[in-house]
């Protein structure tokens, strides 16, 4: 009977409805979670880290590391998500105000290029702020200028994420029950893209980080050396002065003589 049940298990048909099971799971807690809009940095935090370790560290625990995720990330993530929604908000009210103006009041021409600026921060910040706050802790602001500083670091990678998201955003609207794996599908795909950006910023950190030992190594080393020609320029002086005074003294016996 054992081995009849280990033979199922082991079977291909097995392993794919169980990795197709994991995916809805984590999916449909993903959305269950973004609910209440609030909750949505969270959520995508949860949705990244559960991935991450089903797919990466083959941890097959989905529901409890999902829960896991959300509870200790749930302050930060909805701190910066409702500071995304309202920046948000701003910003949009203002491109639409520069396009099609408020009542009678229309703005020059030109202020629609300038009211597109302020996306600038959510485009070059928003694609890693929530894998970073899934992998490290950092703090909020650390995590914010962290996540601008990759992606100005990995701008073409940037645009592959945007990319991924609104491809799923529309697949998932055209045919919504495929929203039960398309989660999960676009934090693989981006997760791909995002920890290698992280593996290449920690090698450049190490790196700089023994350059900086290194340099104070030898600075340490320099410093000793100095000590030294030091101590030897002053018993060089005091043999100079033991010198002069002996050949004062033999001139002044030579006087005496």
């Amino acid at each position: 009977m054992k081995n009849s049940f280990d033979h199922i298990t082991n079977g291909w048909l097995y392993k794919t409805c169980k990795a197709i099971g994991d995916a809805v799971i984590i999916s449909v807690l993903f959305l269950l979670f973004c609910l209440p809009i609030v909750t949505i940095g969270p959520s995508v935090t949860a949705l990244y880290y559960t991935v991450y370790r089903k797919y990466t560290k083959k941890i097959d625990n989905v529901s409890k590391d999902f829960m896991h995720s959300l509870k200790d990330n749930l302050k930060d993530g909805t701190i910066i998500n409702i500071g995304y929604l309202l920046y948000s908000a701003v910003a949009g009210f203002n491109i639409y105000f520069a396009f099609f103006g408020f009542g009678e009041i229309r703005l020059p021409g030109w202020y629609r290029f300038v009211s597109l600026i302020p996306l600038v921060l959510v485009i070059f910040s928003l694609p890693f702020v929530y894998a970073l706050l899934a992998r490290f802790s950092n703090g909020i602001k650390a995590t914010l200028k962290n996540s601008f500083t990759l992606c100005l670091m990995n701008l073409p990678q940037i645009i592959l994420i945007w990319l991924i998201i609104l491809i799923t955003l529309a697949v998932s609207v055209c045919f919504p029950p495929a929203a039960l794996l398309t989660p999960v599908g676009a934090a693989r795909l981006c997760q791909m893209i995002t920890e290698k950006a992280f593996s290449s910023a920690i090698s450049v950190e190490s790196a700089r980080n023994n350059s900086d030992e290194t340099s104070g190594e030898a600075s340490e080393d320099d410093s000793e050396e100095d000590d030294d020609e030091d101590s030897d320029r002053e018993e060089g002086s005091e043999d100079d002065e033991d010198d002069e005074e002996q050949e004062s003294s033999e001139g002044e016996d030579e006087e005496n003589g």
